[in-house]
Formats: structure tokens, sequence, C-alpha cells
């Protein structure tokens, strides 16, 4: 419904054709490479404008890709600038009396954001069960102590999130977000969806941004944090509960620090916690467990091999200008899953490496490029040891 009614208030705006021919936008091709895809391939179209009397700059992004796995997934997502801040007011006079408002008056009207991003993707993956070991998972009912091999299990899984934070003053914004997945798969010997599972959130999100630029800041602080209550649907379950209530919870907190000669030191603290009954969550619930690592997580990590209830981490890179538009940066990130139900310390999980950025367009929006290792698997001269990134937009 939010989005349905922001997209008719665009349209209300009646932008000319000549504003959209001259709206800048670019096309960049995806390749990845990491152990639970193999190589990826794919293309992101990326459009930047204003809205009428806004001075943040709008994004709306549609991208895809397909896998050597045959994984494929198809994705759109939108960051749009609605509302007037200090806008002079015409002359204006009340009902009951000729009394006018002077010219120059200044109104702050609310200003808004629209957050949307929507998808569904076809993902044959491997199940390694939850757990944080890196030898041995927790495989359902079957108990810990289970070698962590991997099981391939087919994936169907769409989404739909929007976030509609109301801002109030300059920074700080407040307000409701809802959250959809569907999801199909079979994991064999461990447990089938006979139809999909769908889960159903309502929540409320609050923001705080200070960047002075949301592609490629190089100062400031942002924190976003949300919490939903999801209902998923019926289920088969052996225990017979046929439905559920989980909380969900996640925060984000970033910061930007400037320093001598343009260099910039980046860091972010994410979490990200499921509370669920333990069956329900590690099995009916399993791909939608949050999880660590990926091209914008843990660089490094195998984004398939450790979910749990509760996933942290902590990342941090070196922003090196090199020369004209190229950058270089070193990362690195430490980080780990957890089970509310069966606490389990372990040696946190480590990604590192580096990249290469370059930028494309005057909203300091790059291309990046990076390599990155973990300290799950220590083989230097073999690939799958390896991960490889090259997409639009920076990690965080």
């Amino acid at each position: 419904m939010i989005l349905a009614w922001a997209l008719l208030h665009i349209a209300s705006y009646a932008i000319s054709l000549d504003s959209i021919l001259n709206l800048p936008a670019m096309g960049v091709p995806v390749i990845n490479y990491c152990p639970e895809t193999t190589w990826e391939f794919g293309a992101a179209a990326q459009g930047y404008f204003r809205l009428p009397n806004q001075q943040r700059i709008s994004i709306v992004q549609i991208d895809g890709t397909y896998s050597l796995k045959h994984q494929w997934y198809i994705n759109a997502q939108g960051n749009l600038y609605f509302g007037i801040k200090d806008v002079t007011a015409p002359l204006q006079k009340d009902n009951n009396t000729s009394i006018g408002r002077p010219k120059g008056d200044r109104i702050e009207a609310k200003e808004w954001q629209l957050q949307f991003r929507v998808g569904y993707g076809n993902r044959p993956a491997t199940y390694y069960g939850t757990y944080n070991d890196p030898h041995f998972a927790n495989e359902g009912n079957i108990g810990i102590g289970m070698l962590r091999r991997g099981t391939p299990y087919d994936l169907q899984r769409g989404y739909l999130n929007v976030q509609a934070p109301i801002y109030i003053g300059k920074h700080f914004a407040i307000g409701p977000m809802t959250d959809v997945l569907i999801a199909q798969y079979n994991i064999e010997n461990i447990y089938t969806t006979t139809k999909p599972i769908l889960q159903l959130g309502l929540g409320a999100v609050v923001q705080y941004d200070s960047r002075d630029n949301v592609f490629y800041p190089t100062q400031g602080i942002f924190f976003k944090a949300s919490a939903t209550a999801a209902w998923t649907n019926k289920m088969d379950i052996p225990e017979g509960q046929q439905a559920t209530i989980n909380g969900l919870l996640a925060a984000d907190l970033r910061q930007y620090i400037p320093l001598p000669h343009n260099l910039v030191i980046a860091w972010q603290l994410k979490g990200q916690f499921m509370l669920s009954e333990y069956y329900i969550s590690h099995l009916t619930l399993y791909p939608m467990l949050p999880r660590l690592g990926g091209q914008d997580g843990l660089r490094g990590i195998n984004s398939d091999m450790f979910r749990d209830d509760i996933m942290l981490a902590l990342q941090a890179e070196l922003r090196i200008p090199i020369w004209s538009i190229f950058r270089a940066t070193i990362f690195a990130g430490i980080g780990d899953v957890y089970d509310f139900h069966n606490w389990h310390w372990t040696t946190p999980k480590l990604g590192y490496g580096i990249g290469l950025r370059a930028a494309i367009n005057k909203a300091k929006v790059n291309i990046r490029f990076d390599v990155a290792r973990s300290n799950v698997d220590n083989r230097w001269n073999n690939i799958n040891a390896y991960s490889f990134y090259l997409t639009a937009t920076e990690a965080f």
C-alpha cells in the first residue's frame, strides 16, 4: 500500500520529457566469483535524479545475475526522497480575517523517504546446517556433531521490503516498514516444504544520517535500527505447530572519518536477530535466518555456510586516493553467528582483502572490484579460497 501510494505521488508531479531524458543513469556489468556461486554474470542499471523541490538525490536500480550453478535472480530497489523543506510560502489570507501571511515567511514541511526492495530468484544452494563451528554443524533434529560437508538443495525465494521513514529534524527519521518473504525448498533427507512458506512482517524503523554523500561518504555517521513482528503461514511440522510469530531485529551503525591527504577510514557494525522457537527457525525458516558473508557483508566468507539466530559483524576499510577517478581500498572484517538456544563460542570468522574503485559520475558512484579471503579456508593456491566481486556502489 505504501509503495503504490508513493508511485502515484511521483506520477502526480508530471515530470516533463526533457527532465526524464536528462536523468543521469548508468549500466554496469556484475561479475562475481565465490565458492557458493562459482562464476556469476549479470548487469545493473541505475538512475539518479532529484524529485521536485528536493536537494537529496534519489536512486532507482534494477539488477540481475545468472551463475554457472544455474542460480539466477532479478531485483529492483530504490531510495526516493519526498517533501519540501524551507519553502517560501505565498501570501495567504485567513478565511475569518483580512490578515495574510507576509511574503518571505518560511514553512518547513515534512520530508520523508521511501526505500523499497523487491525481487525473485531461483538459487540452488548448499545446506550446511546451523552453528558457528567451521567443521561441524547442527543439522535439524540430527544434532550437533555432523560434519559440515554441505548438501545441495533447491531454493526459490521472493521478497518485498518497504520502509517509509519521516524526517524529524535534519538527520533523524522514524517510520513504518513492511517485509514480505516467500520461499519453497527441498533439503534432501532434512526437510522439504510441501507448499510455499509465506512470512509477513510489520514493524518500525529508526534512522540517523549525517553523511556528506550517500554513495561515497567521506565523513558523517549513519545508523538504522528496525524491529519487525513476522507472521508465518501454516507449515507441515512434525511437532504439529501450524503457524508462528517471529521477532526480527536489525541494527546497522557506520562512521566515516576523514584523514589527511584525502584518506578516509570507514567502519560498520551490523547485527541481525531472529527470535523464534528453535525448531521453527533452524529448519522450516532456514533460508530466512541471518547469515554471514556476501559482497556487502564480510567479503571472503561463503554466504551459504554460516546461518543462525544471531549474526554480528564488524568491518572496516581504508579508502586511498590514487589518481584522478581511481581509488584503492584495504578492508578487513570479523564476525560470527550464534544460537539463542545453544550458545557456543568459537574462533570468529575473518574476511580481508583489497579493492579498486573508479568513479563514474558526479554523484560519486563507483564501480568496485574487490578480492577477498577468509580464515575459514587458508589455502593460498586454490581459487575456491578466494572471492571476487565486480559491481557498483560501496559495500557500506
